[in-house]
């Protein structure tokens, strides 16, 4: 999965072919017996959609040490290892906040919208986030970087789920994390990472792209019913995380260049991608708050050491 796929609609009802070699689509009965929510008074969101998002999940589990070839040699020059080390570190972090503020907010989540398969589907993301932090401490390992917590960041997950309308908060900021970490994982394929990041953020892609679509399927219903307060609160929360984001990756421009990564182009996809999903939603760029993505700041010296 390359490239965002942003479709909610065609959710596979195929599983894998196991003991018994079922295949879900193509069996009424099985399909009556495994997609029918469970009985519940008045949710607020599609429950439909939502279990079959979850029998996919189910179905796309996958085992780093099985999938992930760690053994390949890794050959970097000193600073490209340094700065992979650098932006790997980060990306690790952000996914074990993802991973704590999940597993704070899945609770909240199913009581505020009276979902019971709310519950199933984001103990499964539980477990995708779980995933994600164990593979890529393992792959900071083969590159030489013991995994550390970069308690900097630690501002973004409490902004994503702390003061009022912490649930529409949480889910909105999710949206961008999911859409950031997309854009950031196909990137670094395409700047040619090594072997072994290339293989992790394959897989990796494959998850995102589902989180993804859960968002798409639940934010219609969650914005349907947030009051004009709540849509400005949240609009606010979301503006600070993008600035945030703006301003780090700014900072770090010229290290991502050295290693193929357009610090710019990348903001301006993740901003692109924003906006489709708000289309998605039914609402215009216009509804979000976008900050200014500042124009390039490598000098000529910088461009020249980049191109090597």
């Amino acid at each position: 999965m390359d490239e965002l796929d942003l479709r909610t609609e065609d959710i596979s009802t195929q599983t894998p072919s196991g003991a018994s070699g079922f295949l879900l689509q193509k069996n009424p009965e099985l399909q009556k017996l495994f997609f029918t929510p469970t009985e519940n008074e008045n949710p607020q969101v599609n429950e439909a959609k939502i279990r079959r998002i979850f029998l996919q999940a189910a179905s796309q589990q996958w085992y780093a040490p099985q999938r992930i070839n760690f053994d390949q040699e890794i050959v970097l020059d000193d600073e490209s290892r340094r700065i992979w080390q650098k932006f790997i570190t980060i990306f690790y972090t952000l996914e074990k906040m993802g991973l704590n503020v999940i597993q704070n907010m899945m609770v909240k989540a199913v009581r505020k919208f009276k979902s019971e398969e709310m519950a199933f589907y984001l103990s499964a993301q539980t477990f995708d986030e779980a995933r994600h932090v164990f593979a890529i401490e393992a792959y900071l390992r083969k590159l030489g970087a013991p995994p550390k917590y970069q308690w900097r960041y630690h501002i973004l997950g409490q902004a994503a789920s702390v003061g009022a309308y912490r649930v529409e908060n949480w889910l909105f900021s999710t949206l961008f994390s999911e859409n950031f970490a997309s854009a950031f994982i196909r990137n670094a394929r395409q700047a040619k990472i090594d072997p072994v990041g290339d293989e992790l953020c394959k897989y990796l892609l494959v998850d995102e792209g589902r989180h993804l679509h859960f968002l798409h399927i639940v934010l219609p219903d969650v914005l349907d019913r947030l009051s004009m307060l709540g849509k400005t609160y949240v609009k606010g929360a979301q503006y600070f995380i993008m600035k945030f984001s703006e301003f780090i990756m700014r900072s770090m421009e010229a290290e991502a260049a050295f290693v193929g990564l357009d610090r710019r182009a990348m903001m301006e996809e993740i901003f692109e991608h924003m906006e489709k999903s708000y289309e998605i939603l039914g609402v215009n760029r216009q509804w979000l708050w976008f900050p200014k993505i500042y124009p390039t700041r490598i000098t000529p010296t910088q461009r020249i050491v980049a191109s090597h």
